[in-house]
């Protein structure tokens, strides 16, 4: 007994069920929509892998390159926002804060501290570890309210008033690229700029 004897369907439906069962060819040809999938070749692999080799041998020493000015563009914002931090922190707690610069230091780096007292305070807590700065970053000198400093320490210090003792720092790279971080002694506006 066939399908076709059993139940009477319009003739368009029947080839169409019939193609159906016949896992969808018709004389072996497989219709659109059920062709076979296949992955990559591994010959395809290879020239990608190629073609990113070559990029990648072709930007390294553009990047090696600019790595020190990377290096100090980081370095400054860091320090702009530790001496940001320190402003805030002196608003919030009532005492003064300070960022001490360590200039003789191997490597040379800053740590954030806080005073006693609202003002003229005459002990210093670390609240933040030590930063040391990248090796190809140094600081060439620093300025604060006593002076002009390329050893020692140098300190911008802050009260809960908001204003600060003026300073600066001024960094270079290993490329002779300059950058400094000033304070304003009268406002506490820190300010980046992009040569000494």
């Amino acid at each position: 007994m066939s399908f076709r004897n059993t139940i009477d369907y319009p003739t368009g439906m029947y080839y169409a069920l019939m193609l159906t069962q016949k896992g969808c060819s018709t004389n072996g040809v497989a219709m659109a929509g059920q062709t076979k999938r296949r992955g990559f070749t591994l010959v395809e692999l290879m020239v990608v892998i190629a073609v990113i080799a070559v990029l990648a041998t072709m930007s390294a020493p553009s990047l090696f390159h600019n790595m020190a000015d990377y290096k100090l563009n980081g370095t400054v914002r860091a320090i702009f926002a530790t001496l940001q931090y320190a402003r805030m922190c002196a608003a919030s707690a009532g005492k003064e804060y300070r960022v001490r610069f360590f200039l003789d230091n191997n490597p040379q780096g800053y740590r954030l501290e806080q005073g006693n007292n609202f003002s003229g305070s005459d002990s210093w807590a670390a609240r933040r570890d030590y930063h040391p700065l990248p090796e190809q970053v140094r600081i060439n000198h620093a300025t604060d309210y006593r002076g002009t400093h390329q050893s020692g320490t140098s300190i911008i210090a802050f009260n809960p008033q908001g204003t600060a003792s003026t300073g600066g720092v001024y960094l270079e790279n290993s490329r002779g690229n300059l950058r400094s971080v000033k304070v304003s002694s009268a406002t506490g506006r820190i300010k980046i700029e992009n040569s000494w």
